[in-house]
């Protein structure tokens, strides 16, 4: 039976023959939405992690936090992808990005080399840095677009535009880069249109895969502020799996899903998938696809 989505879990077992593990790595980045170069005191979602909750502290050598989460996998993975997640990867000199990266390649079993970051931080000097290392290994660039409404990144203080985005995809595309966009669907500025732009977009783009984000919000944040004050409404449930099979239905079957959902943190968090665990959202927007007998790429027109 064909999948109703074009998963990663498919795209690595047909690539390589079995399962490939993502490794979240936390290599000390900051972010130049925090420092002043781009603004101040960061996205108002971010927390003081980066997103990078799930990773080992970034005081530990990235070796060591590569061998000490993949013996958490003893046995039932023997793939792996290194994943620089936290704040924003590509925000150091060229050298120092290549001593980073160089030090994530510990042998053999890592497969992939996967590097988030946002679209407004890779010089040609850096893409090419990365593009280097497709001679070892598979790459993918994370981008973390967000949105493509201006006035959804204008509130979350993103700092960048969509034309800065469009901008590092294509030089991105110029030197062979599997490209992966992040979106988070349910923020409330976000029309369907704005849905459905965004799943034509990324399809217009060729890019490799997407990232899909369900909202969460942190404490000591400034979207913590807001929902806490009565000043920001999260959208429901209902609003997030319509969302979601939307944006499916007009992406091209070509492009990867890397994640439907996200996993928001155990600790410090006001509101995540709306009290349910991550695998209990998931199925329901799997059950509901096959409910409605629809699949990715059905409304996908060019």
């Amino acid at each position: 039976m064909k999948d109703i989505y074009y998963r990663l879990i498919t795209y690595n077992k047909n690539k390589y023959g079995a399962k490939v593990q993502r490794i979240p790595i936390n290599a000390g980045f900051t972010c130049p939405n925090k420092t002043g170069e781009k603004g101040k005191g960061g996205c108002i979602f971010c927390d003081s992690t980066g997103s990078g909750f799930a990773s080992l502290s970034s005081k530990t050598p990235i070796n060591d936090q590569l061998n000490a989460m993949i013996e958490r996998y003893n046995g039932r993975a023997n793939m792996f992808m290194a994943y620089f997640q936290s704040n924003t990867n590509t925000y150091a000199p060229v050298h120092v990005l290549k001593k980073l990266y160089d030090s994530s390649l510990i042998d053999d079993r890592i497969k992939i080399l996967d590097i988030s970051t946002r679209p407004d931080c890779v010089s040609n000097d850096v893409l090419d840095l990365i593009a280097s290392y497709k001679e070892k290994l598979d790459v993918f660039l994370e981008f973390g677009a967000e949105s493509f409404n201006t006035n959804t990144l204008k509130l979350m203080n993103r700092g960048h535009t969509v034309s800065e985005t469009l901008d590092a995809v294509l030089r991105a595309h110029k030197r062979k880069l599997d490209v992966v966009l992040h979106f988070i669907l349910d923020f409330p500025t976000d029309t369907m249109e704005d849905i459905i732009e965004m799943a034509e977009i990324s399809s217009i783009l060729g890019v490799h895969g997407v990232k899909l984000h369900s909202l969460y919000i942190a404490e000591n944040t400034k979207l913590g502020e807001m929902y806490k004050n009565d000043d920001f409404k999260p959208l429901t449930l209902n609003d997030y799996i319509e969302r979601v099979i939307t944006f499916l239905e007009h992406l091209s079957p070509n492009i990867v899903i890397h994640r439907l959902v996200s996993e928001p943190p155990k600790e410090g968090c006001l509101f995540g998938l709306w009290g349910l665990k991550k695998m209990k959202v998931f199925n329901m927007i799997e059950n509901e696809m096959k409910k409605r007998n629809t699949y990715q790429g059905r409304l996908y027109k060019f």
